[in-house]
């Protein structure tokens, strides 16, 4: 008995040394992977203008003004604000803010006011709304040269680029250099998605590229610069083009894209503010997670499954703080992303819009309010300015699936990348 203890205890080390060698193993290369990984981001533009001491000594003699937010740090995560206080002194005079404002934090269409940061001692200024004030101050300041740093995400709906695109054309008669630090494309250079029908341009809808366009921020604005009467004199600092989600650390530029995930899926779930079915707003699972009272989870679970290679979904209820369906109960799925390179995010949406179209009886698309719909009394919903088209909709009304789109751009006359100068 004591010799057969003694076997299996033997035993029993051996095997506990091996499984914990290859546990430690396994670990370790684990350990080694992560650390090859890239944990900063990609060269930055405004990381570029910071080396530059002679931009930065001609910058230092002038009046600057800087569109940004809090969420635009530079390659070592310092706010690009606080880089430029201590490069420039007192030659920065002012920040200009896009919608969520100056800490890239506030919801969603609410507006922003003017402020001022005591730390750079410096006002704040809101270019969100119907606020022109920022023209006076421009022109009373004598203001020569507007810095731009802001974290696009890739879609058009996005309002960023858009925000400063209506910049442009207000300052167009001033005297006025514009210089854009420029910032990878977290979607990548693939262009998805329609054309922009001129009927429902806005600011969500407002630069003639597609949905999905594929192009950093300097390259829309040197592009858009180039169709004004009066193009500004608009220099692009430029960033590494080429970006690897998750390999480094996703600052939010505003508060419901707080990961990777959510920004990877944003050109399908964003599709949702179209209709009466949550996207996760006002959870702790935005722009990764469906759901709405009443729908049948699970059955949308197994169409996920069943349909996308690229993403899993698992069941979920989730009763939302704020947005649409605030304290509503709803059954729903959250969206994990097993394989980011096979993600065609924006078909994914559209198949999730026809299924809940023949699945959800609930299924109603957004109305636009009477007082942003002016067209002789038609009835207009979200979805097409969403999606800068009525085509979508109608096709998924009609059954159709809706995937062929126009040609994205007309390289012979419309190369983007041919309007950027370094």
């Amino acid at each position: 008995m004591g010799s057969l203890c003694g076997f299996l205890i033997r035993e029993m080390r051996t095997k506990f040394t091996f499984s914990t060698w290859i546990s430690i193993s396994f670990q370790n290369e684990t350990i080694q992977t992560k650390a090859r990984m890239p944990q900063i981001p990609p060269p930055l533009g405004i990381d570029s203008l910071l080396k530059n001491e002679t931009l930065l000594k001609s910058l230092s003699k002038k009046n600057v003004g800087l569109i940004t937010n809090q969420s635009s740090l530079t390659q070592d995560y310092i706010p690009s604000a606080y880089a430029l206080r201590k490069k420039l002194g007192a030659a920065l005079k002012c920040i200009f803010v896009p919608e969520h404002g100056w800490s890239g934090l506030i919801g969603e269409g609410i507006g922003i006011t003017d402020g001022f940061d005591p730390h750079l001692e410096l006002p704040i200024l809101s270019l969100y709304g119907k606020n022109k004030k920022f023209v006076p101050f421009i022109i009373d300041n004598t203001i020569d040269v507007i810095l731009i740093d802001l974290q696009d995400i890739g879609l058009r709906c996005y309002t960023y680029i858009a925000t400063c695109a209506k910049f442009l054309e207000a300052c167009a008669e001033l005297p006025l250099e514009i210089i854009v630090c420029d910032r990878p494309n977290p979607l990548g250079s693939q262009q998805k998605g329609p054309l922009l029908d001129p009927d429902f341009r806005s600011l969500l809808a407002y630069l003639d590229v597609p949905f999905q366009h594929g192009q950093t921020i300097g390259q829309l604005l040197s592009a858009f610069n180039q169709t004004m009467g009066k193009p500004l004199p608009l220099t692009v600092l430029p960033c590494q083009p080429v970006h690897h989600p998750y390999h480094y650390p996703w600052t939010p530029p505003s508060p419901n894209l707080p990961s990777w995930e959510s920004v990877l899926l944003y050109p399908a779930l964003v599709l949702l503010e179209g209709i009466n079915v949550s996207e996760g707003r006002g959870t702790t699972l935005p722009f990764t997670s469906i759901g709405a009272p009443g729908l049948d989870h699970y059955r949308l679970v197994d169409f996920l499954n069943v349909t996308q290679s690229s993403v899993r979904a698992r069941p979920i209820t989730f009763t939302p703080q704020s947005g649409k369906l605030k304290n509503i109960e709803c059954q729903g799925a959250h969206l994990l992303v097993q394989d980011p390179s096979s993600l065609n995010a924006l078909s994914l949406g559209i198949n999730i819009l026809r299924f809940l179209k023949e699945n959800y009886a609930s299924f109603s698309w957004e109305k636009m309010s009477s007082s942003s719909a002016s067209l002789q009394g038609k009835e207009r919903y979200f979805i097409d300015y969403l999606l800068g088209t009525a085509s979508v909709r109608e096709s998924i009304d009609q059954g159709v699936i809706p995937l062929a789109f126009p040609p994205p751009l007309d390289t012979k006359g419309h190369d983007l990348l041919q309007h950027i100068s370094v």
